[in-house]
């Protein structure tokens, strides 16, 4: 048999140890919108996070075109006597019905179910019906790992945790391997996208951002030492809001060249920790490292400036290539490497001609 026929199976039979495979619901009707409960864990259910406010004009148009709420809600009976129910998916259509002055809405009810099969039964609903949505997925594979006794950092243990989710989400589990080492009470500012007006930082900022935090931590252990455990990602995060990278560029290339200072620049140089505690933009921290950087690195005298050009420009194409991760290049920068390896290809061509 075949090894993608065999893995194949193999990945059906586990989807049935799923926590909600066979769990059916028990009724579908509408309820008393006063008995239904926010349930605390769910991300969708924060009226102050970023997909609460994106969501909440589309909700409210599509009730002005339909008339009413079209999608039942999915809830399941809190079985402590109480008659009351846990909002499973549905939060934003609630809302508005509460909004409009509703009494009922529409329901399907599922049995009492445990945090875990809760939070599986979203994510399953939520690939379905939506594209991603980094901040939710990654809010609830921490509440789901905390359950299960896992680490969300730990690759073997995100695969895990992964196997009973949708595909939608299990193939951007190298995203999500990247996204889990940073602290899940900021998930919310990170998403696919840029949206600087809304506080939101896209992955692939948050992919040069670590492997900057990992620079640091490598090449100046004094310095990262002064913010342990996860405080020095905090820092980074609240110096890119900041706008310390972008300093009149690109954040991205910005982050880019303090990295790569970082690793030329002498070890547990003074200069990286003035730079992560702030006040200082990122020309001005290249500017004061030329006196810091290694032997090694400084140019010599008797180069003319277009060969140290092209040094200095191999040598950051070497930094960055060394961290990138084939699998996460954007079609724009596949399209932009291949440019540059048919040119220097090219060159070299003429110089062996």
């Amino acid at each position: 048999m075949p090894t993608n026929v065999r893995d194949t199976i193999d990945h059906i039979q586990a989807l049935t140890s799923s926590p909600i495979h066979g769990i059916r619901p028990i009724g579908e009707y509408p309820v008393d919108l006063s008995l239904l409960d926010t349930d605390p864990t769910n991300p969708g259910s924060d009226p102050y996070s970023n997909r609460y406010k994106r969501r909440e004009k589309p909700i409210s148009e599509s009730y002005d075109i339909l008339g009413a709420i079209i999608y039942p809600l999915v809830i399941s009976t809190k079985d402590d006597g109480t008659g009351r129910f846990w909002i499973v998916d549905g939060h934003g259509r609630r809302d508005e019905a509460v909004r409009r002055n509703q009494k009922k809405i529409a329901c399907i009810i599922f049995p009492p179910l445990t945090l875990e099969q809760r939070i599986v039964l979203r994510q399953v609903l939520n690939a379905a019906q939506e594209p991603f949505d980094t901040p939710l997925v990654l809010r609830d594979l921490h509440v789901l790992a905390r359950e299960r006794g896992l680490d969300i950092r730990n690759e073997v243990d995100l695969r895990a945790l992964l196997a009973d989710l949708p595909v939608n989400i299990r193939k951007h589990e190298d995203k999500l391997r990247v996204l889990a080492k940073w602290p899940s009470d900021v998930s919310d500012k990170i998403g696919i996208d840029d949206n600087e007006e809304k506080g939101v930082v896209g992955y692939d900022k948050i992919k040069e951002l670590d492997s900057f935090v990992n620079a640091v931590r490598k090449h100046h252990p004094n310095m990262a030492a002064e913010y342990p455990g996860l405080k020095l990602n905090r820092q980074l995060l609240q110096l890119y809001f900041s706008n310390v990278f972008r300093d009149g560029g690109r954040s991205q290339e910005g982050i880019r060249t303090a990295r790569y200072v970082v690793k030329k620049i002498e070890n547990d140089n003074p200069l990286v920790g003035k730079f992560l505690k702030g006040g200082m933009l990122v020309g001005e921290f290249e500017e004061l490292s030329e006196a810091h950087l290694k032997d090694k690195d400084k140019a010599p005298k008797d180069g003319n400036a277009s060969e140290l050009g092209l040094v200095d420009l191999c040598k950051k194409l070497n930094v960055i290539l060394t961290d990138v991760d084939a699998h996460n290049l954007s079609a724009v920068e596949r399209r932009t490497l291949k440019r540059t390896y048919e040119l220097i290809s090219q060159v070299l061509g003429e110089v062996g001609a």
